[in-house]
């Protein structure tokens, strides 16, 4: 076992999704690229892009293969086959194109027209975003929290009773600009696809006044306006926590410096003996449904808890037209439906609810006894 190369935290954390940015070494190539020690928001001007030479002289492929000879007829690795041209289809047109391309780069490059001022953005967020995520970014429920964990990243709950890195996207992410392809493409979970990119740009102003980002040393006002150049000037406090990965060269591959060993017989194993589930408390000390005392699931009580957890972020405030709770009004057709078909809308989803509404842990008994619970209070 070699020694292991400590690294600060925010740098051996798994990336998140729509990060796009990995953990890695880097290789040899042709190419005279300075290695970084972080991954650049211009993906034009990433270290060893294209096919590049290992030291066994091998050209390496992007994903890690080994570049075959293009031979016809034979088994070949990402190269084509001469003499074979698939007639499939027609050219695209830009409209075409345009229609699908539509993701953003960390640098902004993709980010449509459109613009909105933050205090607009935090209108939209209110309407939007805050029925999961809280009104100024806390989190609701189980739905993530969005705002606070500055300096948290190093953080290390070894034993329960500390506090661990709470990772949002003022403290964790790297670029402001994907974020608004998956905002725009995903958000809002009941209605994905249903936000104008002025609302977008206007959500993405608020989120960054709401977790202090000052950009070109000035704070995030009110009035100010957010478009793709704004957005380009964003620099996170995170940017250089990523890496460059390169997948041509995995860490299999590398060799061992069997120097300053670490005895294994010498190391302690730390296990934990607590439940760590709670221990990490959010920075935004504003009171959330998993945050609370559990309470003894039984009768009414275990139904309630469910669907406060579960479903009251739509159905206390009718988010995504969802019918609220206790107003007769918006109950009384969908009665007239019948029990039955209500359990079906509700376990398999319908119109903008998913289905469960997301809960998918829930027990379909549970979602039916929920059904029960609103029907009842809805009369």
């Amino acid at each position: 076992m070699s020694k292991s190369v400590m690294r600060k935290s925010a740098e051996v954390i798994a990336i998140a999704a729509l990060s796009i940015l990995t953990l890695g070494t880097a290789l040899h190539a042709e190419e005279a690229h300075a290695k970084l020690s972080y991954t650049p928001a211009d993906p034009d001007h990433y270290p060893f892009r294209g096919i590049v030479t290992n030291k066994k002289g091998q050209k390496i492929n992007v994903d890690g293969a080994v570049v075959r000879p293009t031979i016809e007829g034979n088994w070949v690795n990402h190269s084509p086959i001469t003499g074979y041209k698939p007639h499939l289809g027609t050219s695209p047109t830009q409209e075409m194109i345009d229609a699908w391309n539509v993701d953003v780069r960390p640098d902004g490059k993709g980010l449509p027209p459109g613009k909105m001022t933050v205090e607009q953005g935090s209108e939209v967020f209110a309407k939007n975003c805050a029925m999961c995520h809280g009104e100024f970014g806390e989190g609701s429920g189980k739905n993530p929290v969005l705002v606070g964990g500055q300096g948290t990243l190093k953080n290390q709950a070894h034993n329960g009773g500390e506090e661990g890195p709470e990772k949002t996207l003022g403290s964790y992410a790297s670029y402001i600009a994907p974020y608004f392809w998956y905002i725009k493409v995903a958000m809002p979970l009941p209605t994905p696809k249903s936000l104008s990119d002025d609302e977008v740009y206007g959500i993405l102003g608020y989120l960054l006044q709401l977790n202090e980002i000052k950009v070109n040393g000035k704070e995030i006002e009110d009035d100010t306006v957010i478009d793709a150049a704004f957005i380009k000037s964003v620099h996170l406090p995170n940017e250089k926590g990523f890496e460059y990965n390169d997948l041509r060269h995995p860490y299999s591959h590398g060799t061992r410096c069997m120097k300053d060993c670490i005895d294994p017989k010498k190391v302690k194993v730390m296990h934990i003996g607590v439940d760590a589930t709670d221990s990490i408390v959010p920075s935004v000390q504003v009171p959330r449904y998993n945050m609370e005392e559990p309470k003894k699931k039984s009768g009414g009580n275990a139904v309630q808890s469910d669907y406060k957890a579960s479903c009251a972020a739509c159905h206390d405030s009718g988010a995504a037209g969802a019918p609220v709770v206790g107003k007769k009004g918006e109950w009384t057709a969908r009665i007239k439906q019948g029990n039955e078909t209500l359990y079906t809308h509700a376990i398999k989803g319908f119109n903008g609810m998913p289905p469960k509404g997301g809960a998918m842990s829930l027990k379909d008994d549970q979602i039916k006894a929920i059904v029960d619970y609103m029907v009842n209070t809805s009369k």
